[in-house]
């Protein structure tokens, strides 16, 4: 006990975190590292002091537990197989970190220190990601050599993480930039929001992050357009959004592979982007019809996908469509735990939305979740997950009641 009541480690815990945030984008083993020592320093520190339930001080904290705990147990009538129980459990795990990174964070006061951190590396991968869009330098040797398997995960603007990943939390960025650069009085904040803006809508090929960046947008024109001088920053902003739209490459591309792959589910052909993720809501809606109240079991999508697809012959590439993950959080939730599972997640949602009522940074958290849970299964995925779930044990605190 008294070595962890040493100032040293105590002092070292305090970086653990931030050292996470500034890994984010830029090495998942670092991340994961920084993580998992989060999680372990704050677990003993919550045991130390012998009040475990007093850490579950938010409702969406509870919700998340009480998720992650159903889980397990529909376990014993899951016929998924052990290991995809296994695998999908771990990541849905992320739920209980969250009352524990919560609790690490205010009692090491640090959440100026993590935000500096998520900053600095942010803007390491912002300029990275400038540098290839515009083919100043190659990260073919680099991906080679440390054997990143990212085939038609990256954009031409993407750098470690998928565009998915990099373009949702980069919509983040520009967001937290701009409550910075008014809370500072920080003109170039403001410019690296703008370039973070920029860099989502014209250089990056994500279409879940033009709609998180979309209502990120509004939600700054609701909270700051009480002023004339932030109602002409914003609708200058949008206007260059206009101007350059046409000449965008990235958006143009993204608007034709759209309208394609819309005409591919018209003639029930579901290998493209949106087809693929119709079919899997569709099943999703088969699984909740067949196994209403408490769903078929952890981990078992990917038994379902692949036998909907078998038994109602459908035209899609199976390596591509035969997966646990839906990308899409109320299919993966209500499938695995039925209607029960997904009033929990509405729960979980609504207690977030419920929190961050009339507060900038909450408010951006919750919009980045919700539009996220559409698009993606926000915590199945490891990278953007942990964001999540980092930023939401951040952002929730006391520090930041606005």
């Amino acid at each position: 006990m008294n070595f962890f009541l040493n100032k040293n480690l105590r002092k070292s815990e305090e970086y653990f975190l931030p050292l996470a945030a500034f890994f984010l984008l830029i090495s998942t083993a670092a991340l994961n590292f920084f993580i998992v020592l989060s999680v372990i320093f704050g677990s003993i520190r919550i045991i130390l002091e012998h009040k475990y339930f007093d850490k579950i001080d938010k409702k969406f904290m509870l919700y998340g537990l009480l998720i992650f705990i159903f889980l397990i147990l529909s376990s014993y009538y899951s016929s998924a197989s052990f290991e995809s129980i296994y695998i999908t459990l771990k990541k849905y795990i992320k739920f209980l970190y969250i009352p524990i990174l919560f609790y690490f964070i205010r009692i090491q006061n640090n959440q100026k220190l993590i935000i500096k951190f998520f900053l600095a590396g942010s803007m390491i991968v912002l300029l990275l990601s400038y540098l290839k869009y515009f083919n100043i330098v190659s990260f073919t040797n680099i991906y080679g050599f440390f054997d990143m398997n990212l085939f038609m995960t990256l954009s031409k603007a993407t750098v470690f993480q998928s565009s998915i990943v990099h373009g949702a939390v980069f919509s983040f960025i520009f967001y937290l930039s701009v409550y910075l650069a008014k809370n500072q009085k920080n003109n170039w904040l403001y410019l690296y929001a703008f370039l973070c803006f920029i860099n989502v809508i014209y250089m990056n090929d994500s279409r879940n992050s033009y709609i998180v960046a979309f209502f990120l947008i509004l939600l700054i024109i609701y909270f700051y357009l009480n002023s004339k001088k932030y109602m002409v920053t914003t609708v200058s902003l949008l206007f260059i959004f206009t101007l350059l739209s046409p000449i965008s490459e990235t958006l143009t591309k993204t608007l034709y592979d759209t309208k394609d792959d819309i005409n591919l589910l018209i003639d029930k052909n579901y290998t493209s982007s949106i087809g693929l993720r119709s079919l899997w809501a569709i099943n999703g809606i088969n699984n909740i019809y067949e196994k209403p109240l408490f769903g078929i079991g952890v981990g078992g999508y990917e038994d379902s996908i692949s036998n909907f697809i078998s038994k109602n012959n459908i035209n899609v590439q199976e390596n591509l469509a035969v997966s646990n993950n839906p990308h899409n959080e109320f299919v993966s939730i209500s499938t695995q735990l039925g209607l029960f599972g997904l009033m929990l997640y509405t729960l979980f949602l609504y207690s977030l939305f419920k929190e961050a009522r009339n507060n900038f940074l909450r408010s951006g958290v919750f919009v980045l979740v919700f539009v996220s849970s559409f698009f993606n299964s926000t915590f199945y995925d490891n990278v953007f997950g942990l964001f999540i779930v980092m930023i939401i044990s951040l952002v929730y605190q006391k520090h930041f009641n606005e």
